[in-house]
């Protein structure tokens, strides 16, 4: 139960700051020209305080002048910390997937065939295609010689971000390209078992009807593995057969040179060596015929051949997995009234008035003109 009579501020904590700030300087600088003028009537002998009345009146006019300005500044910047009140409950639908994202961190991502490399250039595409995901949960696992998840599904974007910035190829034990082990990871991380577990899960306890309806809610999930393709584990046929068992659907994006490339080695002296094999330099190459077997075996999927040009997952995410429908999630959403107005209303008098009250008092005018005219 929300207690209707509430008050907040919108953007207290990016405003706040920045409003005392200019309310400051503005208190300031009235100071600071309050004190030169008595400096500068000081040089021709005049007290302020002991003066005529004129010169007091004139002076306790730029006081409330300066604090008309300041009470017209302090209303101004309270309408822009967006005030509200009046909270409402009201409860939103949105369709939402899980996508399992699996980076390749072996030490063939360190080829050079995409600038800087192959695992910095994705780590940015990763990063924009979080920034454009609406609604959906996404999790991170790195792989090479075993598989390890650094991020469970979220749908805090900027926590996601925070941890693929620290992804480099110690985020996962080294020993080679164990893609059938990431892609076990992925099915796990989006909450299934294998196969063979849910065969024996469904008959106790369940029946056929829940059971379908389980798997129904979960088609709502895919892996998106990133990879040169080479791989040095068992075969990853029986892990893209446990994903399609659960109806995951599999992307794959294949990154590096067709051709070959050799990986650099880089001391702390910023020396390079290359990776050596029998004292052989290692060409790392992109297996694009085993990743699109990968695909074929998966009941819903695609296959990126990036190579070595641009990658463009976002295109590729909106193209593809962006066209699937998601599970239904109702969820609740707090509405505010805006109550800036009155804030702005009032800032706009004290404004006013401040331009409307005359620096000098109308006789003080007067004197001053008489004595300029001569009469």
């Amino acid at each position: 139960m929300i207690e209707k009579f509430q008050f907040r501020w919108g953007t207290w904590e990016d405003l706040a700051s920045g409003v005392v700030i200019l309310l400051l300087i503005v208190f300031a600088a009235s100071f600071h020209a309050s004190v030169r003028r008595r400096r500068v009537l000081g040089i021709f002998g005049i007290d302020l305080d002991r003066a005529s009345g004129w010169l007091r009146a004139c002076a306790r006019r730029r006081r409330i002048r300066a604090g008309l300005l300041v009470a017209a500044l302090s209303c101004a910047g309270a309408a822009a910390l967006q005030p509200r009140g009046n909270p409402e409950k009201a409860d939103f639908t949105t369709r939402a997937r899980d996508l399992a994202v699996v980076v390749d961190v072996s030490r063939s991502m360190l080829a050079e065939d995409l600038k800087p490399n192959r695992l910095e250039r994705i780590k940015g595409e990763i990063a924009r295609l979080a920034e454009n995901l609406h609604g959906d949960r996404v999790g991170l696992i790195a792989f090479a010689g075993s598989a390890e998840t650094l991020c469970h599904l979220t749908s805090s974007y900027s926590h996601f971000k925070s941890v693929l910035l620290n992804v480099d190829t110690n985020s996962a034990d080294r020993g080679g390209t164990e893609i059938g082990d990431a892609i076990r990871k992925a099915v796990q991380l989006l909450g299934f078992t294998d196969s063979t577990h849910r065969s024996e899960e469904s008959d106790v306890g369940k029946t056929v009807v829940e059971d379908e309806q389980e798997r129904e809610s979960h088609a709502f999930a895919d892996i998106l593995l990133i990879t040169d393709g080479e791989n040095h584990g068992l075969d990853p046929k029986y892990a893209v057969a446990d994903a399609a068992a659960n109806g995951v659907g599999l992307y794959i994006v294949g990154l590096g040179s067709r051709d070959g490339t050799p990986i650099p080695i880089r001391d702390k002296n910023g020396k390079v060596d290359y990776v050596r094999h029998q004292g052989e330099i290692v060409r790392t190459r992109l297996d694009e015929t085993g990743l699109m077997e990968l695909v074929n075996q998966a009941p819903r999927g695609r296959y990126l051949p990036v190579g070595t040009d641009n990658p463009d997952l976002v295109d590729f995410y909106e193209k593809t997995i962006a066209q699937e429908t998601g599970r239904e999630i109702v969820q609740e959403r707090i509405t505010w009234t805006e109550l800036f107005q009155p804030f702005l209303l009032v800032g706009l008098l004290f404004y006013l008035l401040h331009l409307a009250v005359p620096e000098r008092p109308a006789r003080a005018r007067s004197i001053r003109l008489m004595e300029v005219t001569g009469t």
